[in-house]
């Protein structure tokens, strides 16, 4: 991909181009904008405020926490014999689940109650049926749901370094006793 460099002139400050070619720069930038627009419309939907309406509600129950708990790990090991989904979204999906239960079991409490609001509604646009782009399309049907767990795992990346931490030193304590 040729593009060109915009350099400034010393004498005048105006600017002239430049004829080199950036070799450094990602082939994929394209396809990183449209998932970027396609992540964006997903948030913004319907679908997803309705998510985040539930999210708020079904917080201060910890029955209503634990149902949508079982429902995300069913439906992550369902896509998983069905579909051959990403070590990586399994990997995000068992993080965010593992860290909401410990915060209703009393374990660990030290996730901020925004962070914990959109690990719920994602988990709850995880195992809806009526988000987006439906679960029963082949291929995509789990694309809007992958995009919702990674923006929020990432958006939330120093708390999950916390519990990660916290999990980890509370694995060696076990082990150790």
């Amino acid at each position: 991909m040729a593009t060109t460099k915009t350099t400034t002139n010393s004498k005048k400050g105006t600017k002239k181009p430049s004829n080199k070619k950036k070799t450094s720069e990602p082939q994929n930038k394209q396809t990183e904008t449209t998932d970027n627009s396609k992540l964006t419309a997903v948030l913004e939907s319907k679908a997803f405020a309705l998510a985040m309406n539930i999210a708020e509600k079904i917080s201060y129950s910890k029955s209503k926490i634990f149902r949508l708990l079982q429902h995300a790990f069913e439906k992550l090991k369902d896509e998983s014999n069905r579909n051959n989904i990403q070590r990586d979204f399994k990997h995000k999906t068992a993080v965010l689940i593992r860290m909401v239960k410990a915060y209703y079991k009393r374990e660990y409490t030290k996730i901020p109650t925004g962070a914990l609001l959109r690990i719920i509604a994602g988990l709850v646009y995880f195992v809806w049926v009526l988000d987006v782009i439906p679960d029963f399309i082949p291929i995509l049907g789990l694309a809007d749901d992958i995009a919702v767990i990674v923006w929020v795992y990432n958006g939330i990346s120093d708390e999950i370094d916390a519990f990660e931490h916290w999990e980890s030193s509370n694995a060696i304590k076990i082990d150790n006793e």
